[in-house]
């Protein structure tokens, strides 16, 4: 699963899907890619390759927008 960090002018940041919905959004976008850590590794708990940037491999994956 694809998703996108978006950053808006007020600092907050919002996570959201390939087509895009909304999932959550967070007070930074530091808050938010610890978030999508954080699902990533309970998700796929013992892969490595947790929440890597977009156009590596992965299942799941994030790039800022």
């Amino acid at each position: 699963m694809r998703v996108i960090i978006k950053e808006w002018p007020n600092r907050t940041a919002t996570i959201l899907t390939a087509n895009g919905q909304v999932v959550w959004t967070f007070s930074s976008a530091a808050e938010a890619r610890q978030a999508c850590h954080d699902w990533r590794s309970i998700v796929y708990a013992g892969k490595d390759d947790c929440c890597v940037r977009a156009g590596e491999s992965a299942d799941v994956f994030y790039s800022l927008a």
